[in-house]
């Protein structure tokens, strides 16, 4: 399976549906990170003021990940999610994506370190929608979806690491991952996946993990952290129990948090409705 994929890699890089940059172009090397796919290195593009991270393929086996995500982001264009700019191979024939650097970090730590006041919060809030919603108009669920997915460039959020995401049809609005496969971090994962093995992720599952997520950034800390047993984590969930508002939110903020799910939800059922008529 591995050599089909790179073979189709290699396939469609040769007749540029994909873009291929030197590797000789990235200068300045440091490493920022591991993923799931290995290891993460911002660089410097020559003869450009151009930040870049190179996520490096560092398993054969993984190679289908790696490509659905690079499919996925390469069809995205929306400044809420992380720009794709294309691959790259180094001199051990060790394949790259070429991604957008976000100088913030992710979601989590900013909010740790920076703190941001509630207008910044609201407005963050607001740029993970939009980008949840382009996702699910395009059929897309994200299916991974917590704060250390999401990545701030300059103050902006950008989702990111697709590695887990399915194309969806239109007609069953979900995906083929049964329980078996679930993966992802278990304070964002939707409840009906916890307690039905059965059950196929779609796109209630990205605004569950959203609701989360907008506690989180209300709160500036993760959900359940007082909680150490990732089982009674689970058991919390599918028993219906949510963390609290924290004192002192502002009612505009407590407003957008009840609406933020419905409003995208209606934005996917229009989309659907549109296609039908």
């Amino acid at each position: 399976m591995a050599n089909t994929q790179t073979e189709w890699l290699e396939k469609n890089i040769s007749n540029g549906s994909i873009v291929k940059i030197d590797y000789s172009k990235f200068v300045n090397r440091r490493k920022i990170g591991t993923g799931g796919f290995g290891e993460v290195f911002s660089y410097e593009m020559k003869d450009s003021e151009l930040v870049v991270v190179l996520k490096c393929l560092k398993s054969e086996e993984i190679i289908e990940d790696f490509i659905n995500e690079l499919t996925i982001l390469k069809i995205c264009d929306n400044q809420a999610i992380i720009k794709f700019y294309g691959v790259t191979k180094d001199s051990n024939e060790r394949y790259y994506m070429v991604l957008q650097y976000a100088d913030g970090g992710d979601l989590q730590n900013y909010l740790k370190a920076k703190k941001p006041r509630w207008t910044d919060k609201l407005s963050i809030a607001k740029e993970i929608a939009c980008g949840l919603s382009y996702l699910h108009d395009n059929n897309i669920i994200h299916k991974d979806l917590h704060p250390k997915n999401i990545l701030i460039h300059q103050g902006k959020p950008k989702i990111a690491d697709f590695g887990l995401s399915k194309q969806i049809n239109e007609v069953s609005m979900a995906s083929n991952s049964n329980f078996e496969d679930l993966k992802g971090v278990l304070q964002y994962t939707e409840p009906q996946c916890l307690i039905d093995g059965k059950d196929k992720c779609n796109k209630k599952s990205d605004v569950y993990s959203f609701g989360v997520i907008l506690w989180e950034i209300s709160s500036g800390i993760p959900s359940f952290q007082k909680i150490q047993s990732q089982t009674l984590i689970s058991v919390y969930i599918c028993k219906g129990k949510r963390e609290v508002p924290i004192e002192g939110t502002p009612i505009h903020i407590l407003n957008f948090t009840k609406n933020a799910g419905i409003m995208i939800l209606l934005s996917a059922q229009k989309q659907k409705l549109s296609m039908i008529h």
